[in-house]
């Protein structure tokens, strides 16, 4: 008889729901694999659906090879390292929607709420009933709470290569004893185990990756739960007393009534986590504790007594990628040429929806935010590179052929597009 968690994860509805979150979040995906694999998907995802949920209910689905892909981490001078990696995995569609699946099941399961739901852990938890704040802007909703109830000094802190640190066996051993059922374990093991179909191609990069008991997949859906599991006592021995430790996956935060409190818990965490394989970054981590009268950050936010507001880094990047959407498409106008394909994603039309899709993305991920001067401000530099652009491709589009300028628009050609007309049939006898 199939246990009830097995039914749930095999199930039409999860599966949908977690097909539908993947597609979701394959609309931010910068790579063209991604959208161009989760397109194909949609063409047919019933029927799709369908059959990983036949495949799961008689064993037949298997979690195929991944792909590894070495991300160069991205220094304090904003240039690429050439020496470090961040180890992303990136599995195939199917295995992505089963592992989202059992996310959605486990995270359902009454013996996981524990694990999946705790008041000081906010990353990789979806939002609780009754609640109108999750991910980011709950996190930040606690430190200011705790600043409310009298804290007055602040240090923050990075776990470093967190994810690469945390052991399988362990976590498994965990949610087997949570669960107590045997029929689902087989399932879980094989989707957070890393195959990688790529691995002698990454040659010495390959150690980076957790193909061994110590480390879980960046790029699995699953990977924030395991964290959150692994440092469930963590977060509940760092919150004893009158300090409070606000932690997102692999940052945290510590707030203290004192500098020596704040240090003395700094201390604490340091311990916990070398008891669980673990250190801290040292450069992404507080020396010591500060008063809360100066400027702190935490997630991409500045707290700076009174002014809640996206950290320098942030809105520096949201100038970044606006610049390179718009620039893109003004170098693709200038090199095209009378005769030649061109591409409607650098279209005016593309790129200005593009440039919209980041604005409303960063702005809905810091409505929170106080600081109308600074939003203000960034408003008048979007518009500064609006005029511009639209001034370069007015320049570009009066130096084209008149018969390509609605390419630049990204409106097609009737003439462009293939025919397979029809021959009229021979009357003569």
């Amino acid at each position: 008889m199939t246990s009830k968690l097995v039914k749930r994860v095999q199930s039409l509805r999860e599966l949908e729901r977690a097909w539908h979150a993947i597609r979701k979040n394959a609309r931010d995906s910068k790579s063209e694999d991604v959208q161009r694999e989760v397109e194909n998907f949609a063409e047919d995802a019933s029927s799709r659906i369908h059959s990983i949920s036949w495949r799961l209910s008689r064993g037949k689905f298997k979690f195929e090879q991944a792909k590894g892909i070495p991300i160069p981490k991205v220094g304090a001078d904003g240039q690429k390292s050439k020496t470090k990696f961040r180890p992303i995995v990136l599995a195939p569609l199917e295995s992505r929607i089963v592992q989202r699946s059992i996310l959605e099941s486990l995270m359902s399961h009454p013996a996981m709420g524990d694990y999946a739901v705790t008041p000081y852990s906010f990353g990789g938890i979806r939002r609780r009933n009754g609640q109108e704040l999750a991910a980011v802007p709950a996190a930040v909703s606690a430190v200011l709470k705790a600043i409310e109830d009298g804290a007055r000094y602040v240090a923050s802190a990075d776990i470093r290569a967190f994810f690469t640190r945390i052991s399988k066996s362990t976590v498994r051993d965990i949610v087997s004893k949570s669960v107590q059922d045997d029929e689902f374990m087989p399932l879980f093991d094989a989707a957070i185990k890393v195959e990688l179909a790529n691995l002698a191609d990454l040659r010495e990069r390959a150690a980076l990756f957790p193909i061994e008991d110590i480390g879980v997949a960046q790029g699995n859906s699953l990977s924030p739960l395991l964290g959150n599991i692994l440092l469930r006592d963590f977060d509940s021995a760092m919150n004893e007393g009158d300090c409070r430790c606000i932690r997102y996956i692999d940052d945290f935060i510590i707030l203290a009534p004192t500098k020596q409190a704040g240090a003395a818990r700094m201390k604490k965490a340091i311990k916990i986590l070398a008891d669980l394989g673990m250190e801290l970054s040292p450069e992404k981590s507080s020396k010591e504790p500060h008063s809360i009268q100066g400027s702190f950050e935490f997630l991409g936010i500045e707290f700076s007594n009174g002014f809640i507001r996206p950290s320098t880094k942030s809105h520096q990047r949201l100038m970044t990628q606006i610049n390179a959407a718009l620039q893109s498409s003004l170098t693709t106008f200038r090199a095209h040429r009378v005769g030649h394909v061109f591409p409607k994603p650098q279209s005016l039309v593309s790129a200005l929806k593009r440039i919209d899709g980041i604005i409303q993305g960063w702005g809905k991920h810091y409505r929170f935010c106080n600081d109308d001067t600074l939003i203000q401000y960034l408003d008048s530099l979007v518009r500064d590179c609006l005029r511009t652009y639209i001034g370069a491709y007015s320049d570009a589009r009066e130096r084209s052929a008149e018969s390509e300028r609605q390419f630049f628009l990204g409106v097609e050609k009737l003439s462009s597009i293939k025919r397979e007309p029809f021959l009229w049939p021979n009357t003569k006898s």
